[in-house]
């Protein structure tokens, strides 16, 4: 989940795929689209279809089926959506203010699914490659569910009650969880979490993604850090952005990262070692999605997509 301060939208999109090793080329050329105009914009999601989904503030959830030259208003239409997760088929869950919803049609429609949860400021959800769904929760830690949010219990054993605001996962199904300025560990599917005891740096964490390539990186307002050892130690990458915070994490095409920073758009071709920058640097971005061809940016302000 992205922590943001103000936000407005960005669309960027790289059209087409791309063949063999070639990797997509994020730099380039800026055209200004139409909408959304809901306000605020927190989450951004590809479906698998290649719907478009922006989670506002206050405005719940827009999506475009005809990438970002038009939008629609889903009927979660009064809530502030802060994270989108994809799960089976045609299903997404919604990170809001009052829980979490889901969707059956690829974020067209939703429905409240937070039975169970006491605390139902929801800032981040993650679905493991198990099935199970996970809910970072504002002061309640994280909630956990084995049939697609119908119900929800606490997977708090080993966490803090406090602030979660990050859910991720290895490729080997490890899970992790940003908590306040912590990152913890599951190796048991979210039954039980434990501190990783490393040198992460004590700041909080944003975005929790895995590369390709068994890499973890997240994402914190002191820049991004990783870990080549399923999170036992850490290290900050590239240059830090020259002091720009990093709301988002995204992997684009070929295993590239792309970075939502308060500076614009970074990207790494060589797993966080080194950074270049996308363009729109004059403008804050607050998140990120990368599928299908399409690299999808949300900042402040309007809404461009990249020719």
């Amino acid at each position: 989940m992205k922590q943001i301060t103000a936000a407005l939208l960005f669309v960027a999109l790289t059209a087409g795929s791309v063949a063999g090793n070639t990797p997509v080329d994020y730099d380039g050329p800026w055209k200004h689209a139409e909408g959304p105009y809901g306000g605020s914009v927190w989450a951004l999601h590809i479906a698998g279809d290649g719907v478009i989904l922006a989670g506002t503030l206050s405005h719940g959830v827009y999506f475009s089926t005809d990438e970002g030259d038009s939008w629609l208003h889903s009927n979660l239409d009064n809530e502030s959506v802060y994270d989108f997760a994809k799960g089976s088929g045609e299903t997404i869950f919604a990170a809001t203010q009052d829980g979490v919803y889901r969707s059956d049609d690829n974020g067209r429609s939703w429905q409240r699914k937070s039975s169970g949860m006491e605390e139902t400021r929801v800032q981040s959800v993650f679905v493991h490659e198990s099935g199970r769904v996970f809910a970072a929760t504002l002061v309640g830690g994280i909630y956990t569910s084995d049939d697609d949010g119908d119900s929800w219990r606490e997977a708090n054993e080993g966490v803090p009650l406090n602030f979660a605001y990050a859910l991720g996962a290895h490729a080997d199904g490890t899970m992790f969880a940003g908590i306040t300025n912590r990152i913890f560990r599951s190796d048991d599917e979210g039954d039980t979490w434990t501190e990783t005891e490393s040198d992460f740096p004590n700041v909080r964490a944003h975005a929790i993604i895995a590369d390709n390539s068994g890499n973890l990186f997240v994402a914190t307002q002191d820049g991004v850090y990783r870990s080549d050892d399923d999170g036992s130690s850490w290290h900050a990458t590239g240059n830090q952005f020259e002091d720009s915070g990093i709301y988002d994490l995204a992997l684009g095409e070929d295993n590239q990262l792309i970075a939502a920073t308060r500076k614009g758009v970074y990207v790494s071709g060589d797993e966080g070692e080194t950074w270049e920058s996308a363009g729109l640097t004059d403008h804050p971005v607050y998140s990120a999605a990368s599928s299908r061809g399409i690299t999808v940016v949300g900042g402040n302000p309007g809404v461009f997509i990249m020719e």
